[in-house]
């Protein structure tokens, strides 16, 4: 799908959109990356959902619980599971009420990707999903033991070595027992849940219930590329990991890579000409969604557009779009099977790169 057709359908499924030719999606590859930059500095807020991450064991090779926690008020489930068995499997992920109470919830964004065996494009579907607007919401209430599947109702069935990654947001008015398994296809996860071992993770220890899930970086003071490149890193070491409790042992866990945090940068841009605005997946291949806003405007960005991913090279560098002056906030969130950090780097349009003749 061209630019054009992707700005006409985007403007149909009601996305209010910034000016087509302020999104670039030039691949600039090769040059380096620029030298002499000068570092952002940002305030950090952190705020929003409690996230359930779930991705180890990522290789599944057994039935069993993938993770577990009970949870309540505003929630964000991120999962993230390959089925590693010879056969079809059943994922599910199953609110439970345990109480007398009965509990209502309301499940505000659902974004489930395709399963398939490209990890790549499926990670990037669920973020093209989840960054869209879209969305139905819809509700229900658990009476004491009552369940709900919010995969499918009915769980999702993986064929062997697909993999599936979703995003769900929901809001419960008291405490549910949130499970992610995965059983054989004929199995009645319901029942299945009630004894299921817990799986231990795999050698990656990427699974938590982590407060405070959406981080915002507010940058102190205006970029100004008459005067430089400016360069914000993102999703490293460096900038800190999420920290949180693993639901199913009660030790301490750590979000390497932040996966399930939304980020949202908002940042100012002066000078007296446009900026050109870019990312650098550092990590390696990198294949996602984000949204770029400018006051009620907003435009949802294919990161990249014309094929799965970038990040051949260190030095890849997606051009995100020509900015005039103004306020902005590009929101983005590590998508599934990508590789972090990333860099976000501000310079004047035309800026000259190192091999480049001047």
């Amino acid at each position: 799908m061209n630019l054009k057709n992707t700005c006409l359908s985007l403007l149909a499924a009601g996305l209010l959109l910034m000016p087509c030719g302020a999104f670039a999606d030039e691949l600039i590859t090769g040059r380096g990356l620029p030298e002499d930059y000068i570092e952002v500095k940002a305030k950090k807020v952190t705020s929003g959902p409690t996230l359930i991450f779930s991705d180890s064991p990522e290789m599944v090779y057994k039935n069993g619980v993938l993770y577990r926690d009970t949870v309540s008020g505003d929630v964000r489930i991120f999962f993230h599971h390959v089925n590693a068995m010879d056969s079809n499997k059943k994922l599910a992920v199953l609110l439970t009420n345990e109480k007398m109470r009965p509990a209502a919830y309301e499940v505000t964004n659902s974004s489930i990707g395709r399963a398939g065996w490209h990890y790549l494009k499926v990670g990037k579907e669920t973020q093209q999903q989840y960054f869209d607007v879209g969305h139905k919401p819809y509700s229900g209430s658990l009476g004491m033991g009552d369940n709900a599947e919010l995969l499918t109702g009915s769980g999702y069935v993986l064929e062997p070595n697909q993999l599936l990654v979703g995003t769900i947001n929901l809001h419960t008015d008291r405490p549910v027992q949130v499970s992610v398994l995965m059983c054989d296809e004929n199995s009645d996860f319901e029942i299945y849940n009630e004894y299921a071992p817990v799986q231990p993770m795999d050698e990656h220890p990427l699974r938590g219930t982590f407060e405070k899930s959406d981080w915002t970086y507010n940058v102190k003071k205006p970029l100004n590329t008459d005067k430089g490149v400016y360069m914000l890193e993102l999703a490293s070491e460096e900038q800190g990991f999420a920290r949180g409790v693993d639901g199913t042992t009660g030790l301490d866990a750590i979000n390497y890579g932040n996966y399930g945090v939304v980020y949202a940068v908002n940042f100012t841009i002066s000078g007296t000409k446009p900026a050109a605005f870019y990312l650098n997946p550092l990590g390696g291949l990198f294949a996602g969604y984000g949204v770029l806003k400018k006051a009620s405007e907003q435009k949802l960005l294919p990161l990249p557009h014309d094929k799965v991913a970038v990040g051949d090279s260190y030095d890849d560098l997606l051009k995100l779009g020509t900015l005039e002056p103004g306020t902005y906030s590009f929101i983005w969130s590590p998508p599934g099977a990508s590789n972090l950090p990333i860099r976000l780097y501000w310079m004047q349009d035309g800026y000259q790169f190192n091999n480049e003749v001047k």
